[in-house]
């Protein structure tokens, strides 16, 4: 049995470092897509720090120019309250039609098929997620067995923003950043009638509680924005084509919600809490200038 883990990548090198340490102890293989463009079509080099590429970091960089779609001048754009169970198909296949941003995404994200596909076998186990989405280690036991167990599950996440424990209250759609992340069997992952993204977009669309089952206690730790001075603006613009106002788009929204302590965007507060169960990566990495201790926040200009 091999363990393989899937994620799409835009430029997170400091979350990658941490990503990569954890995986180390139960990760065979991590398999990071990296593609010439954003979201938005514009032009972007490859980031990915070459020197984690090993036996077990796979690195494949993708020319995205005939997959990705250029923005619209109308585009449809996403809005929680139109994302509901009893409409999610709709809403889903529309959204992929009429925006070009979520189209692209959904393009690198479901490459995983073809990546992974053949290399699997059936007693194999399939982690999808994204880059800044990282499993504690410590739970690599508890997620095999139930895996083994039920054939695919979710779990739950910690979700912090900026700085490695500034936590937000709440997030959209399912709870605690939940139906997210998924580990399956190779078996499962072969005979999926349905790609990775709409796996992903639907279970954030609380559409799967019936049907796949999560760990009751938190498995890990999504860390968004992560050295947001470097990287906050660059991945706003990325995924620009997808929201309606661009006013956010800008280093001010991002000074707002430090200054405030609030995630406009997902209308929840943010609190500090170094009490967590933190990765054991952590400790193998200077941590300093992504802690937040209160008198450490640089605003954008």
């Amino acid at each position: 049995m091999k363990i393989y883990e899937f994620c799409p990548f835009f430029n997170e090198n400091r979350i990658a470092d941490i990503k990569i340490r954890e995986n180390a102890h139960w990760v065979d293989e991590l398999h990071v897509i990296e593609a010439n463009k954003t979201f938005s079509y514009m032009d972007k080099p490859y980031y990915f720090n070459s020197d984690y590429i090993s036996k077990k970091v796979i690195c494949h960089q993708v020319e995205t120019d005939s997959l990705f779609l250029r923005p619209k001048k109308h585009q449809l754009y996403f809005h929680p309250d139109s994302c509901k169970i009893d409409q999610f198909d709709r809403w889903y296949w529309r959204l992929l039609s009429y925006n070009s941003a979520f189209h692209n995404e959904a393009a690198q994200r479901n490459m995983c098929s073809s990546i992974l596909r053949e290399r699997v076998e059936d007693q194999d186990i399939i982690i999808l997620a994204d880059f800044d989405e990282i499993i504690d280690s410590r739970m690599a036991d508890r997620i095999v067995s139930e895996v083994k167990r039920r054939q695919i599950i979710t779990i739950k996440m910690y979700y912090s923003v900026f700085f490695l424990n500034l936590f937000c209250h709440s997030n959209h759609g399912a709870p605690e950043w939940s139906y997210r992340v998924y580990a399956m069997t190779g078996k499962y992952f072969k005979s999926m009638p349905f790609l990775s993204d709409y796996l992903r977009k639907k279970g954030i669309a609380e559409a799967l509680f019936n049907d796949i089952y999560c760990l009751d206690e938190p498995a890990g730790f999504h860390h968004s924005w992560l050295e947001y001075q470097k990287n906050a603006v660059p991945k706003m613009q990325a995924f620009a084509a997808n929201v309606k106002d661009k006013s956010i788009v800008s280093a001010d929204y991002i000074n707002q919600c430090l200054h405030d302590k609030k995630l406009y965007y997902l209308d929840t507060e943010l609190y500090v809490d170094n009490d967590k169960p933190f990765l054991a990566s952590l400790d193998e990495v200077q941590t300093e200038d992504v802690w937040y201790t209160g008198d450490t926040i640089e605003l954008l200009r």
